[in-house]
């Protein structure tokens, strides 16, 4: 069944369409993640004849080995170990389409993905979607935090219809970032701690301090260095480390800690009354966040939200990312 035209991929595909089944395909990465047949087929309710059977038949369109057979399972091959991700994504495509078609038929004018790093959610997502929520029932919106390192997959994968990040990130062809806010980096403390009633701290003062260190790598943490460096020395630290931003404020305001931070990320504590961000100057100046997105966007629904949130960074957006300064 070896296919050896130029339009191999797309005759492939059509053989696919009109004989596999979802099911075949199911197995096929139950078995690699169970390592056995008849343990993946017992979890899909089907029978060793039909398992055998659907796998065979998913080889022979493919015209490829998926499995070597071992005393104890099956293990993937190397050409089945490099399609497994295609697999994964097919399955997951369908589980899409049954939840896009399902929140349609429940009324759903418009459905939008949406994927944001860390920093993009508290400072973007976070005050920007609920009016936009308020003002489109209809509309469905998918929100997921992910990692930076995540964005060039996602777009490749077109699993996002609008990603919020920072303008430091690479620009695909297609595509365009449109910056919503600014960012800046400020030095936090407690509410409580007796640098928040100083009216004019100075940074030698803070040095007397303990401090939590930012992570390593992040624009907070170069910034602590080049604190360290004007000082000439560096100030006490806490023996702990996390990237979890709750964490942190809670080392920060239970052991009275000082800590360089993003205003993205901790705005929020500010304007509840838990943080105090001091009047030093801190050096760095952070990419501002915004929109990376298709261009023009991937359909009307997507529009509508890229709409509402470049209102929202022309107003409430800047006006937020002014008060961080």
């Amino acid at each position: 069944m070896s296919i050896s035209s130029a339009d191999a991929p797309a005759a492939l595909a059509r053989r696919l369409l009109h004989y596999v089944r979802p099911r075949q395909l199911q197995l096929v990465v139950r078995m690699a993640e169970l390592g056995a047949m008849q343990k993946a087929a017992a979890d899909l309710g089907m029978s060793q004849p039909s398992a055998t059977e659907a796998l065979n038949r998913v080889e022979a369109l493919l015209d490829l080995t998926l499995f070597d057979r071992h005393a104890r399972g099956v293990r993937l091959t190397p050409e089945g170990a490099l399609l497994l991700p295609a697999l994964k994504r097919a399955l997951a495509a369908i589980d899409l389409l049954a939840g896009d078609a399902a929140r349609i038929a429940g009324g759903a004018s418009g459905l939008v993905r949406i994927a944001g790093i860390a920093a993009a959610s508290t400072a973007v997502a976070a005050p920007a979607l609920p009016a936009l929520c308020a003002a489109q029932p209809a509309l469905w919106i998918d929100y997921r935090e992910i990692e930076a390192a995540d964005i060039a997959a996602l777009l490749h994968e077109r699993a996002a219809d609008l990603v919020l990040c920072r303008a430091s990130v690479q620009v695909p062809d297609g595509h365009r970032f449109t910056p919503l806010r600014p960012d800046r980096i400020g030095l936090y403390c407690g509410s409580g701690h007796p640098l928040a009633r100083l009216r004019r701290p100075t940074l030698e003062r803070c040095a007397r301090e303990t401090w939590l260190l930012p992570p390593e790598g992040s624009p907070p943490h170069a910034a602590f260095a080049a604190l360290c460096e004007r000082l000439g020395s560096s100030p006490a630290v806490a023996r702990v480390s996390t990237r979890t931003m709750a964490l942190s404020v809670a080392l920060v305001c239970e052991l009275g800690l000082l800590y360089v931070g993003l205003g993205s990320h901790m705005d929020r504590f500010v304007a509840s009354g838990r943080l105090h961000r001091l009047p030093i100057d801190v050096p760095g100046a952070p990419a501002p966040i915004g929109c990376l997105h298709p261009q023009p966007p991937a359909s009307e629904a997507a529009a509508t939200v890229l709409a509402h949130l470049v209102r929202w960074g022309g107003g409430e957006g800047q006006a937020a990312g002014a008060g961080a300064l």
